[in-house]
């Protein structure tokens, strides 16, 4: 008696979850014919349906599953355009009866699962101890290939070895050997997910650490790093990456584990088995597609990095202390992530609206016609991606570097395929249509140069001046922070004009990418000192008076000449 109660409470708050996930209109019905007269009346309506119901109308049919324990047994169906008994509310009843019929506590000996043909609807009617179970329609059995009446005597077959399945997982033996299988998944799982955690928390520290040798490294743009050392951090910024990498990897492990043996358990029992065709349910499956393109985002960025990160180290040896590669991939790398993460979102919202039911097929045919009509209406749009893809291509400029697009320019913080946006001087982020930029310059790709002249007076010895120059250039470049700025050792080119104002000479000093201004702040500063020691005097404009007797040359602030 205990068992048949804990058995009647499991069936019933069984049956009033499932309920609690059907849609609202089925609800509402099953409620309607949720009395005592199901049973009862469900083989008149249905014979009065079939009796009139004109097969040749029927467009197109719905189906559905009847199941007892969680075990698939046959299909039914229906018109789709049949209203007066829905297929679910006739799955329903027929699930309600087994139900009843396995918690009685029948004898298999005396089960009697027979088929007989009602001489009024012309249709075979099923009944388990002379209880009426549903009648087998044409449609039933169309569905499954077969006669009306084969399809009947089978039907009874799988009535009957389904019922004595479901006896047999009900008794103490059967619900003991499962239960012991259940305590080894479950020890199982625990034993796994223990050894995940370890591993991820390995997997973290080791990460952090990388990370923080990676933050305590000398930048290698700042000073003068040595091309192994390069190397080493590249190293492990790759080595973070893959630590990154497998830690998602364990996540998605950890959830298997987890969502597989609880599935496995679930499956084990005849109380709970119902409860896998619940996790399939639609709601789960919009989750579980959902999660499962996040995290295909998130590892397709990890996979981008650790490729970009391979064809870096790949060309490392090629490069010098600024890489240029590193921007270009960088910026590439980007572009991909968001590409990549749109094409996954989009088939992912695809995926949930199969799920729910949606034909694809005509919402693909109506995106095409819909994204033809865009297409004319955002051609400006489309400009700006395909001149992005083209500066991306082209290498024209990447993510780091200083352009000037017009009277625009400054430092490129971020970029795609539509917009590049820029800060200038004073911090302002300009955002720049890719279609609007024509002609940019590009003021540190490879490499910078700085153009620096200096007026000296016209008295001065012009040997003694370059050769003071070239000693300061000389001193420069050998200074440790410096060199690693300068490429090669800076060129006092010689006197380039002369003019009453003095003596031009020009100096080129060819230095890494965005080190320019910095280069020539600095020598500009020692240009003045030295100069100053060395008693050499700064250019000024002159102009000649003439008198009767005499005439004499003065310095002027303008270069307008007077007579």
């Amino acid at each position: 008696m205990l068992n048949r109660s804990i058995q009647a409470k499991i069936y019933f708050w069984k049956k009033r979850f499932r309920n609690a996930v059907l849609l609202i209109g089925a609800i509402a019905l099953t409620l309607f014919f949720s009395t005592n007269q199901i049973a009862l009346g469900q083989s008149e309506l249905l014979k009065n349906w079939f009796t009139t119901e004109k097969l040749a109308n029927v467009t197109s049919i719905d189906h559905a599953v009847v199941r007892l324990d969680g075990y698939q047994l046959f299909l039914l169906a229906a018109p789709t355009t049949n209203q007066r008994f829905p297929l679910e509310q006739r799955i329903q009843g027929i699930e309600d009866e087994l139900h009843h019929l396995v918690n009685s506590n029948f004898e298999s000996d005396t089960l009697q699962v027979t088929a007989t043909l009602d001489q009024v609807s012309g249709q075979p009617v099923i009944a388990i101890n002379d209880r009426y179970l549903m009648t087998v329609t044409t449609l039933d059995a169309q569905l499954q290939g077969r006669d009306l009446q084969g399809w009947a005597n089978q039907l009874t077959q799988i009535l009957r070895d389904a019922l004595n399945r479901a006896k047999q997982e009900r008794q103490a033996p059967f619900l003991l050997n499962r239960g012991l299988i259940a305590a080894g998944i479950v020890l199982a799982m625990l034993l796994l997910i223990r050894m995940i955690t370890f591993w991820q928390g390995s997997l973290k520290l080791q990460q952090k650490t990388i990370e923080a040798q990676i933050e305590h490294a000398s930048p290698p743009y700042l000073e003068a790093v040595a091309v192994i050392d390069l190397e080493q951090q590249l190293k492990q910024k790759q080595e973070a990456n893959l630590r990154d990498l497998q830690r998602r990897v364990l996540e998605l492990g950890y959830l298997a584990i987890l969502g597989g043996g609880s599935f496995i358990v679930l499956g084990l029992f005849p109380y709970t088995r119902w409860f896998q065709v619940f996790l399939l349910s639609t709601p789960l499956q919009v989750g579980a597609i959902a999660f499962a393109t996040y995290l295909l985002i998130r590892v397709s960025n990890l996979l981008i990095d650790r490729f970009s990160g391979f064809l870096k180290a790949k060309d490392f040896a090629m490069l010098k202390p600024y890489q240029r590669l590193d921007l270009r991939v960088s910026t590439v790398s980007q572009v991909l992530r968001n590409i990549t993460a749109i094409i996954l979102v989009g088939l992912g919202f695809l995926a949930i609206l199969s799920a729910i039911g949606f034909d694809l097929i005509p919402l693909l045919a109506g995106a095409g016609i819909v994204g033809l009509a865009i297409s004319f209406a955002a051609q400006g749009l489309i400009k700006d991606v395909i001149n992005g893809f083209l500066i991306i291509l082209e290498d024209q400029y990447a993510v780091g570097d200083v352009i000037a697009v017009g009277n625009l320019g400054g430092l490129v913080e971020n970029m795609n395929l539509r917009i590049t946006q820029v800060r200038n001087n004073e911090g302002q982020l300009i955002t720049i249509p890719n279609s609007s930029i024509a002609i940019v310059q590009n003021l540190s790709k490879d490499w910078a140069r700085v153009d620096l002249t200096i007026r000296v007076a016209y008295e001065t010895d012009p040997d003694f001046a370059i050769g003071v120059l070239r000693k300061l250039a000389q001193e420069i470049y050998q200074e440790h922070i410096w060199r690693a700025k300068i490429i090669e050792p800076p060129e006092v080119l010689g006197i380039d004009d002369i003019q009453h104002s003095g003596m031009l000479i020009r100096i080129w000093i060819k230095t890494q990418p965005l080190q320019q201004w910095a280069v020539a702040r600095e020598f500009r500063r020692r240009l003045k000192l030295i100069m100053e020691k060395e008693g050499i005097a700064i250019g000024i404009p002159q102009q000649s008076v003439l008198s009767d007797n005499s005439f004499s040359i003065s310095p002027l602030e303008s270069e307008t000449e007077t007579k």
